[in-house]
């Protein structure tokens, strides 16, 4: 039984680490794209830097609405933090290419993508930083959890301000966002191979596992 339960401890800060870099991920394109979105569109469209600010008005629009179907989803189809996430994720890198192709096109298609990417990493930061910590409430460490793992966005969002800003003025903004096609991507490729085991420490007791 003790070989069980320090087997069970080591798989959950084992898939802490795992979530831990996930939501790095998720913060370096929350908040990277959050901060650069009015330059981006004022360098790819030519834009002044008054009507650039003006489209970052979608972001907050989008906020709310793509939390609330992550909860749905969750909640209705896939109780699986992980899983969803890596779904969620999934959506965000689907812009990213999108964006990617329509830059220089469309003003309103570039904003609005930019905006979903923003609000599906919000959805990620639901999944693994509001309710994933609830499965740690066995161990009493709740808040723990729940701590580190928000401090983890704010590595990301550190790493992209200004990482973005190194890419952009080297590479150019296309680069940029295939970039961020490649984060997500990777966010998603993490949370969907984690799922299966996430599971398994979901619904295991100590010497279940």
């Amino acid at each position: 039984l003790p070989e069980r339960a320090e087997a069970f401890h080591h798989e959950a800060w084992m898939l802490m680490g795992l979530i831990m870099l996930a939501i790095i991920l998720q913060g370096s394109l929350r908040d990277g794209v959050t901060n650069w979105m009015p330059i981006f569109v004022s360098e790819s469209f030519a834009l002044d830097g008054a009507s650039a600010i003006l489209t970052g008005v979608l972001l907050p629009v989008f906020q709310i609405p793509c939390t609330a179907v992550a909860a749905g989803l969750y909640r209705k189809h896939l109780p699986n933090e992980t899983a969803a996430a890596g779904i969620i994720f999934s959506v965000g890198a689907v812009c990213s290419v999108l964006l990617t192709l329509f830059m220089g096109n469309s003003v309103f298609a570039t904003a609005l993508l930019m905006a979903l990417l923003v609000g599906c990493m919000h959805g990620v930061n639901y999944m693994l930083i509001s309710m994933a910590p609830r499965q740690f409430r066995r161990f009493g460490h709740v808040s723990l959890v729940s701590g580190a793992l928000n401090s983890c966005t704010y590595v990301g969002s550190a790493v992209s301000t200004y990482g973005i800003a190194i890419l952009s003025e080297t590479m150019g903004w296309e680069s940029t966002s295939r970039l961020w096609a490649a984060i997500a991507a990777a966010g998603a490729f993490l949370c969907l191979c984690i799922s299966k085991r996430w599971k398994k420490f979901k619904d295991s007791e100590p010497d279940e596992i």
